[in-house]
């Protein structure tokens, strides 16, 4: 089996007690060749007090910057600059990872390929019960009854195959990207400062541009999204996907305001 060297990118803002469970459930993972980057969208003093006093067997580098509304992407790009590893693993701050999580990317490595799958939806009660527990796994009966959704995504079942696929539709909170792949696309584009529009869709697009390959890892790498309240944006979306679209037209692989200022 092949071990490639793991970056865990988690992209947080400010919430704590949700990234304190998501690291715990790191500290659960089965696959132990990786490090964490913690990448913050902001610089606050609580933040970078909970992360030195972590106390995990994982090494955990935090990155910050000022607090200047959504730069999403251009702190992830500071991450990559500082980060060498094979393999780059994109999740959020308010997602909790099933114990066979980095294994399962891990042991499906492939420098061609990126690799991809969807998350269940937990709803309130069940997140809380989670976040006020020691268990990582919320019950399957327990999601069903208070409301979780898409709790299909969370069955792994190791014996359904996984298929390649050129419409992926990525989620920036599971995403294996190669860093080969990465650095060829000039990382992600930091024109996008608006949220809703730009961060997935637009990475996804230019390496299927570039001539990468995906797979879909449905039923193999689960992953749990902690309730929060969401708020209607849907007027900032439309002028990140109006920006997207001319991208689009552009056909730039390579982004010009990316890892590299082209």
């Amino acid at each position: 089996m092949p071990r490639p060297s793991i970056r865990l990118f988690i992209t947080v803002y400010k919430n704590t007690r949700f990234l304190k469970k998501v690291l715990d459930s790191v500290a659960a993972q089965t696959y132990r060749n990786f490090k964490v980057s913690v990448l913050e969208d902001g610089c606050s003093i609580e933040m970078s007090d909970f992360i030195e006093s972590c106390k995990y067997d994982f090494q955990i580098d935090h990155f910050t910057q000022e607090d200047k509304g959504f730069r999403k992407n251009k702190i992830m790009n500071v991450g990559i600059r500082h980060a060498e590893e094979e393999l780059f693993v994109f999740i959020d701050g308010d997602c909790i990872l099933h114990p066979t999580f980095l294994k399962t990317y891990a042991s499906n490595f492939d420098e061609n390929y990126v690799l991809f799958a969807k998350r269940t939806d937990l709803d309130q009660k069940t997140s809380e019960n989670l976040l006020d527990s020691e268990r990582i796994v919320p019950g399957k009966i327990e999601m069903i009854l208070n409301g979780s959704t898409r709790v299909e995504d969370s069955f792994r079942l190791p014996f359904k195959p996984i298929f390649e696929t050129d419409n992926p539709r990525l989620l920036g909170c599971n995403m294996a990207i190669p860093r080969k792949v990465m650095l060829a696309i000039n990382g992600f584009d930091e024109d996008y400062e608006i949220t809703g529009y730009g961060e997935d869709c637009d990475i996804e697009w230019r390496m299927l541009r570039a001539g990468v390959k995906f797979k879909n890892f449905k039923f193999h790498s689960v992953q749990f999204h902690l309730y929060h309240e969401r708020h209607e944006r849907e007027e900032q979306t439309a002028q990140s996907r109006a920006m997207f679209h001319q991208k689009m037209k552009d056909g730039f692989v390579q982004c010009k305001n990316g890892l590299e200022k082209l």
